[in-house]
């Protein structure tokens, strides 16, 4: 009997002990799963999270990088701040190339308050796209600028592409282009017919054609090298706007005649109705004198049929 009741209380133990395991590893489990959530909000909420990079502060002396970034974020006041960012860009000596500030009206209603005075309720949002113009060595310190004007992050990319390569092509491709040009300078000062002189000036011609077209393709390359492109997208939280207005609805009746006036031009209006049915009876007299014709014959024809 006290086996037996031993082997119960060992059993029992081994069972609670178990459940205790369980329950701790669930629970482990359970904060294993879901730790990186409230770490994600909180740097996309955090305005002091970098919004440079690396991408963006890289130099290389032997290496040349088109950089750009595209950043959409929410702020407090969009207006107060592409403000102060236009500021930030004049600073770091670049320009901005589009600003497009709006409101975008979500929804209008008035509300009467009293006959001559109503209240307009406007739910609106404000947003603004920018692209502006950086040196690509202050690109890392104004993406960084940027996050004292963030409330929330939506999304931030940035790229550089290195075309170290393309600008050694466009040294080759000029030096081609100048033999070229040179050798048809030669050739059209020699003596020949006018149609081979017509065909050199012609080739001659294309060839500063292209010379010009790969000059201007290099400027702009080097300009997208020396000023990194930013694209700004900012919004706000939803907003509303009241304003007093005038109760249109009412509006109408402050210039709506009296009684009296309004029963004095009906019966003008009645008269000249009165009247101009009399005048449309006069126009159709052959019609009338035609039935009484019809009239007078149908009736003589019946009292010449009663008497016979």
């Amino acid at each position: 009997m006290k086996k037996s009741k031993i082997i119960l209380v060992v059993f029992s133990l081994l069972i609670l002990f178990g459940c205790e395991q369980y329950s701790g590893y669930e629970t482990s489990e359970y904060a294993t799963e879901n730790e990186g959530e409230p770490l994600l909000d909180s740097a996309i909420l955090n305005s002091e999270i970098p919004l440079s990079s690396t991408v963006a502060t890289y130099q290389d002396p032997e290496r040349q990088f088109v950089r750009t970034a595209d950043l959409s974020m929410e702020v407090e006041n969009v207006y107060q701040s592409t403000t102060r960012i236009e500021k930030k860009v004049a600073e770091s000596g670049g320009f901005i190339t589009e600003s497009q500030l709006y409101s975008r009206v979500l929804s209008k209603e008035v509300f009467e308050m009293d006959a001559d005075s109503a209240r307009e309720v406007k739910k609106y949002f404000v947003q603004n796209t920018m692209t502006v113009r950086i040196p690509q060595q202050e690109l890392g310190n104004f993406l960084h600028s940027l996050g004292d004007e963030m409330k929330f992050l939506h999304h931030r990319n940035i790229s550089a592409e290195d075309v170290s390569l393309n600008f050694v092509m466009a040294e080759l491709e000029k030096n081609r282009l100048d033999k070229t040009s040179e050798k048809l300078g030669e050739i059209n000062k020699e003596s020949g017919k006018i149609p081979d002189k017509q065909n050199v000036v012609s080739y001659l011609d294309e060839n500063h054609s292209e010379i010009n077209f790969q000059k201007i393709s290099t400027l702009k390359l080097k300009d997208e090298v020396a000023f990194s492109t930013v694209i700004l997208l900012l919004n706000e939280k939803e907003k509303i706007a009241e304003t007093v207005v005038a109760n249109l609805k009412n509006h109408d009746s402050h210039y709506r005649p009296g009684f009296w006036y309004s029963a004095g031009k009906s019966v003008e209006k009645g008269f000249y109705f009165f009247q101009s049915v009399c005048l449309v009876l006069l126009y159709v007299w052959p019609i009338w004198l035609i039935l009484l014709i019809v009239f007078f014959g149908i009736k003589f024809y019946r009292k010449k049929a009663g008497l016979s």
